[in-house]
């Protein structure tokens, strides 16, 4: 498994994968912290060049982050590692459309968990894959809801602002 590292528009960002399946992902921060932080996980990285398009994924989230509406990813979550309610979890809000949120209880009711709106929150604190699995996307019923990374809640509001500025830019 090895980090792959690259540059986007709003800074470094990182994928990790192996043979096609991603198990992380990390949202632009600046290169300094991004070493920092594959280094404490003591796993081989490989820079990927500013016109390597190879990587789809990589293409897809630097293309987000230049305003690209990003449906549909197209990559292999690996989540084989995690219990089965997360696992739901993540694949529910894997779905939810740019531009679009719902709410903690939305995902637990839609995957026949009611009243399980603050195991949802939880699962969305640990989710390894931000961006292609968008937590930025589910939000609390009164107001954002969390967001660790980098940023905070600031960086969630700032992302659900950007993506419904880019939809009304295809309208």
């Amino acid at each position: 498994m090895n980090w792959h590292i690259f540059l986007t528009s709003r800074g470094w960002a990182a994928i990790l994968g192996e043979k096609g399946a991603i198990s992380a992902s990390v949202l632009p921060i600046p290169r300094a912290d991004l070493d920092r932080r594959i280094e404490s996980t003591g796993l081989p990285n490989r820079l990927i060049a500013e016109h390597d398009n190879s990587h789809p994924v990589i293409n897809q989230f630097r293309a987000y982050y230049e305003g690209a509406v990003i449906e549909y990813w197209g990559a292999e979550l690996n989540l084989e590692a995690f219990p089965c309610f997360s696992r739901q979890v993540m694949e529910l809000v894997h779905t939810i459309p740019y531009g679009q949120i719902m709410t903690y209880a939305e995902v637990a009711r839609a995957i026949g968990k009611p009243g399980a709106a603050r195991a949802v929150g939880q699962v969305m604190k640990r989710n390894p894959l931000p961006l292609i699995i968008p937590c930025h996307r589910v939000v609390a019923s009164n107001g954002p809801g969390g967001f660790t990374s980098p940023g905070g809640v600031q960086t969630k509001l700032n992302m659900l602002q950007w993506e419904r500025e880019n939809l009304h830019r295809e309208l």
